[in-house]
């Protein structure tokens, strides 16, 4: 089953890149908040498989079957949701071959993201667990207005924290 979820996604990738690499409505939908002067896209697609889905968009990196598969193994066994929101957090930070700084952190958290050279861009919805959002980006600045705890946002990169505000920069 998850190598049929890789196959659409891969064919949703190519199929968005081939129509004219253009963002498109449900994409800007789901990049709003980001404070990212968003460039052409490679990809915008909302993919589920039994009570997972991952509204996806990425211009250069796609860690969407990663997401995917720590999103099931985390249902599957009943992981700790700590475990589970740091789980999304490596899982981007290394399909994303270590270049890029990465936020995961509670939808519905209250939160300002003002990041730059965003290369991906998910909101990962688990069973049981609430709406993540994951962004892989190259600088810029978060603050989490609400609690700082491993349940409702991680940081991997190269960054400066101040409290519950933290200035990213490149590697």
């Amino acid at each position: 089953m998850q190598n049929s979820l890789r196959t659409r996604v891969i064919a949703a990738l190519v199929t968005s890149a081939a129509i004219g690499s253009a963002l498109s409505p449900a994409a800007s939908a789901v990049a709003a908040p980001v404070s990212a002067k968003p460039a052409v896209a490679v990809a915008s697609d909302q993919v589920g498989v039994q009570n997972i889905s991952i509204d996806v968009f990425t211009k250069v990196v796609d860690v969407t079957g990663r997401l995917y598969d720590i999103i099931n193994s985390a249902v599957q066994s009943h992981q700790n949701r700590g475990g589970y929101v740091k789980s999304l957090m490596e899982g981007a930070f290394y399909d994303a071959r270590q270049r890029y700084n990465v936020v995961v952190i509670k939808a519905q958290h209250p939160y300002t993201a003002n990041v730059n050279g965003v290369v991906y861009d998910a909101v990962a919805h688990g069973d049981g667990y609430p709406a993540f959002r994951v962004i892989v980006f190259e600088s810029g600045t978060v603050v989490n207005r609400g609690d700082g705890s491993w349940i409702n946002w991680a940081v991997q990169g190269w960054f400066n924290r101040h409290g519950n505000t933290i200035d990213f920069h490149r590697p």
